[in-house]
């Protein structure tokens, strides 16, 4: 784990100003720890950072904007340089300001790593538990997930947003997420990944197309077909489009700013066809929706839905079992 970034003996300098620099352990004599800043004052600086705005920094944390200011300040004369840059309309990172914010950040998820260490020893997760899952599943996925994390650990606090999947892995590796739903194959970086169940595709039809009453569809078939993607930064598109190249298909059409629902809607107004997960099935083609799902006969596309959390999240045991559980409830043959 990363020292606290006052803390060491080899000096360097940002914006003019001496800071010290981790370098072994143990609190040198040189430093002050009165004049340290506090948690609760590092957290007013990743606020800062992350808004660019002192009044929505100060709402973020709820404290007033004068007494977030003068808390900036008294960090600022602790540490003996400035880390923001003040304008009419703007609030800018100094050099110093950035590397303060990076190494608060590291700091609290130490800290908030630290409680759940301690956590980690009882047999259920308790307080904050901060779910994601990207846009094509959480509808779908979430709330059997939810189920079993009320089963399982009745006094965590859940709380569920969201992102699509470049957010979601910077949202758990950031500490702003623990656990979240994607789809694989992805670059995940540095995170813990289980596998929790292979996701196929099926064909999205509009009601009385020439296909709908079809048993199973050659992929081949996409090729004379107009496929609806949804925009760029949903994985869901990726896949998809990978099909369409294996079938020979070139030119797709997209749906500028869709969800999946906007989709078969699409789908049933019969503007084109689209690739459906299975797990959406029930809620998008559901009886009256005007959307026929059809099989593929051959080299069935699919994608693995996978549940990710930082590798060091000291509560990875109790994940793990909730990706193995997950596997046993969720099933699409």
């Amino acid at each position: 784990m990363e020292q606290p970034w006052s803390v060491g003996q080899r000096e360097g300098s940002v914006a003019g100003a001496s800071m010290r620099w981790p370098t072994g352990r143990g609190v040198p004599s040189t430093i002050d720890v009165m004049e340290r800043p506090t948690i609760r004052q590092l957290e007013y600086v990743v606020a800062v950072a992350d808004h660019r705005h002192f009044g929505r920094a100060a709402a973020a944390v709820g404290v007033t904007q004068p007494g977030l200011s003068s808390q900036i300040q008294d960090v600022e004369r602790r540490l003996g340089v400035e880390l923001f840059e003040r304008a009419n309309r703007a609030v800018h990172l100094t050099a110093a300001g950035e590397l303060a914010a990076e190494r608060a950040r590291s700091i609290l998820l130490s800290l908030d790593d630290l409680a759940r260490q301690l956590e980690a020893n009882t047999d259920a997760v308790v307080g904050p538990l901060r779910v994601g899952a990207i846009p094509t599943m959480a509808p779908y996925l979430l709330p059997p997930l939810v189920s079993e994390v009320r089963d399982r650990w009745p006094t965590a606090e859940l709380s569920i947003v969201e992102y699509q999947s470049e957010q979601l892995i910077d949202a758990i590796e950031s500490g702003s997420l623990d656990i979240g739903l994607l789809a694989l194959p992805y670059d995940t970086r540095r995170l813990a990944t289980v596998a929790v169940v292979d996701e196929p595709f099926v064909l999205a039809l509009p009601q009385g197309h020439e296909l709908a009453d079809e048993p199973a569809v050659d992929p081949e078939a996409l090729r004379s077909l107009s496929v609806l993607l949804l925009p760029e930064g949903h994985c869901l598109r990726d896949h998809a489009r990978s099909v369409c190249e294996i079938a020979g298909k070139v030119a797709q059409s997209e749906v500028a700013g869709a969800s999946l629902s906007t989709l078969t809607q699409m789908v049933a107004a019969g503007i084109g066809v689209t690739l459906l997960p299975a797990g959406a099935i029930a809620v998008e083609a559901r009886d009256g929706s005007a959307v026929v799902t059809v099989p593929f006969s051959r080299n069935i596309p699919d994608r693995t839905i996978a549940l990710a959390w930082r590798a060091s999240d000291p509560r990875r045991g109790h994940f793990a079992d909730l990706a193995a559980r997950l596997a046993a409830l969720v099933s699409f043959v």
